[in-house]
C-alpha cells in the first residue's frame, strides 16, 4: 500500500477496514466448515477419523522411536500433511502419554500463518 502522508488517516481507516474484512471472511468460513463438519459426523465418519489419526499417530511415534526426534516438514511431506499438523498431533500424544516431548528447537519463522488460507490473505 502506498502511503500518502496528506490522507493518512483515511489510509489507516482503508487498511482497518480491510483487515477486518479477511478476519470477518477467515470467521465466517470457520463457521461453515464447522457447521458442514458437525452436520456429517456419522459414527463411521468419527470412526474413520479416528483410523486416519491413528495411523498417523503410528507414523510419528515410529519415527520418534528409530530417530528419537522428527523435523515436522519431513515427516509432513512423507505422510501427506502440513507440518502443523505433526506438531499438533505430537502434542497429542505427549498428553496422552505415548511420547514424550523432551525439547523443542524452533528457529525464526517467516511471518506467514500456516493456518490461513492463501484465499484470505491481504
Amino acid at each position: 500500500m502506498n502511503i500518502d502522508i496528506k490522507n493518512l488517516e483515511d489510509q489507516d481507516m482503508k487498511q482497518l477496514v480491510k483487515s477486518l474484512e479477511l478476519v470477518s471472511a477467515r470467521i465466517f468460513d470457520s463457521v461453515i466448515k464447522t457447521n458442514q463438519l458437525a452436520s456429517s459426523v456419522t459414527p463411521e465418519m468419527q470412526q474413520l477419523f479416528s483410523q486416519w489419526v491413528g495411523c498417523l499417530g503410528g507414523e510419528l511415534t515410529r519415527a520418534v522411536e528409530e530417530k528419537g526426534v522428527i523435523c515436522p516438514e519431513e515427516l509432513a511431506a512423507s505422510i501427506g500433511v502440513t507440518p502443523a499438523t505433526i506438531i499438533s498431533l505430537a502434542l497429542t500424544l505427549h498428553r496422552e502419554g505415548a511420547i514424550k516431548i523432551t525439547e523443542i528447537k524452533a528457529e525464526a519463522g517467516d511471518g506467514e500463518n500456516a493456518d490461513i488460507c492463501g484465499c484470505m490473505k491481504g
